[in-house]
């Protein structure tokens, strides 16, 4: 039915879902889907109707819905922005309380690698003590050895000089022999 009057209710009813769809943030396109198939006419026709001739009877309206579109806008991103800093809150309390307990490690890290240090610096010192310690030992045994071979070799001249029987003197290597294996026995 083309070329058809528009009616006062089809204008009110245009008016009013088109101006509800600007304050809740729909487009004016599916607001004259909307009212197109109330009315058994085309979106392009209440398109046409509404930009051509019912918004310039009620501009003011028109603007104050743009206005309420804005407002509803700004207030659900600042309620976005509390909740998001709502969110945020616990957030940064869990990490102070990381912090915390990442410096409390620290510092027990800080005691025991002290500690630490000072019993390796504690190994050391006993150490550089027992190898000197050893070295005193050895340079002893050395001494001990040196002098064992100087009797043997005085008995020796002895034995030469005087003419002491073998037996005697293997008496002495028997000792001798004792001795030594003592000595092995004790380092």
């Amino acid at each position: 039915m083309k070329g058809r009057r528009w009616t006062e209710e089809e204008d009110q009813l245009l008016r009013d879902l088109v101006l509800t769809a600007i304050e809740s943030g729909k487009s004016q396109i599916e607001a004259f889907v909307e009212v197109g198939k109330k009315l058994d006419r085309t979106p392009g026709a209440c398109g046409f109707r509404w930009n051509a001739v019912l918004r310039q009877q009620d501009l003011k309206a028109y603007v104050d819905a743009k206005k309420k579109r804005v407002y509803k806008q700004l207030q659900k991103k600042k309620g976005d922005q509390l909740d998001s800093l709502a969110q945020v809150i616990p957030l940064i309390k869990e990490l102070d309380k990381d912090g915390r307990q990442v410096k409390d490690e620290i510092k027990r890290l800080t005691k025991q690698l002290s500690d630490t240090e000072k019993a390796v610096f504690e190994l050391e010192t006993e150490n550089k003590k027992l190898k000197e310690e050893k070295r005193s030992y050895d340079w002893y045994q050395s001494e001990v050895k040196d002098k064992y071979e100087d009797l043997l070799r005085l008995l020796q001249s002895m034995k030469e000089q005087t003419g002491v029987p073998d037996l005697v003197m293997k008496n002495e290597k028997a000792q001798q022999v004792n001795a030594e294996s003592e000595l092995e026995e004790s380092s």
